[in-house]
């Protein structure tokens, strides 16, 4: 069990990663109401995970459709440019306009493959079952001016001890977005930015981009068959 939720937390970061938390362990469906775009931290992270949980309940969903919906729930409730910003680090300073104009699109599309591919090693009929034996409960938020903090305690199966699961966000235009996730005191985020970090150090960004190009290609590939 441990080893399957590392897996899919550090596929993530986001990217997805609220987003794999939301379909792997999410659980009793969490509602917060449909609460307007401008709601709290709290309640976003709440809607989203009942947006991703209703994806995978809809069994007659085709997985092209699924991976849709899900790259559009991912898109509309990360901040993908400031998780890219991060995964670099003090590297972002140094990237030129053109550089961050590349960089931010093909991140992204890095992230949501890593996930929807871990996914479906996992199969999505595990999901679903996990989705219905797993219980998450949120327990506070913390908002600091533009930046929050959303913290719950995750429940799995077969597992004596729940899992920390705490969710980093920003205030984007008016909109709570998550930039980051914490499963036990572990960044999502910081995982790559030590593979990155070690990549731009010793080879530069072109190295980095080819290698999230080939990647990505690969992961697209898998994806496609």
């Amino acid at each position: 069990m441990k080893r399957r939720a590392a897996l899919v937390l550090y596929a993530i970061l986001i990217g997805a990663a609220a987003l794999v938390i939301a379909m792997l362990y999410a659980a009793v469906p969490v509602h917060a109401d449909n609460p307007p775009p401008g709601a709290d931290p709290m309640a976003t992270v709440k809607r989203v995970m009942d947006q991703a949980i209703a994806v995978f309940k809809d069994k007659e969903t085709s997985a092209t459709d699924r991976r849709r919906k899900l790259r559009e729930i991912a898109e509309a409730n990360f901040d993908f440019q400031g998780m890219a910003r991060s995964a670099v680090g003090y590297h972002w300073r140094s990237f030129s306009d053109g550089q961050r104009t590349e960089f931010v699109p093909l991140f992204t599309t890095f992230i949501e493959d890593v996930a929807l591919s871990q996914i479906e090693k996992y199969s999505v009929e595990k999901v679903q079952q996990d989705i219905q034996s797993s219980v998450i409960a949120f327990d506070r938020e913390r908002i600091d001016g533009d930046h929050a903090e959303v913290f719950s305690t995750v429940t799995l199966q077969n597992r004596p001890n729940p899992l920390q699961v705490n969710y980093e966000m920003k205030d984007v235009d008016g909109k709570w977005k998550i930039y980051d996730i914490n499963v036990n005191a572990i960044s999502v985020i910081a995982n790559y930015r030590n593979q990155f970090n070690r990549v731009l150090n010793e080879q530069g960004y072109d190295k980095l981009v080819s290698l999230l190009r080939e990647k990505t290609q690969q992961l697209s590939t898998a994806l496609a068959n």
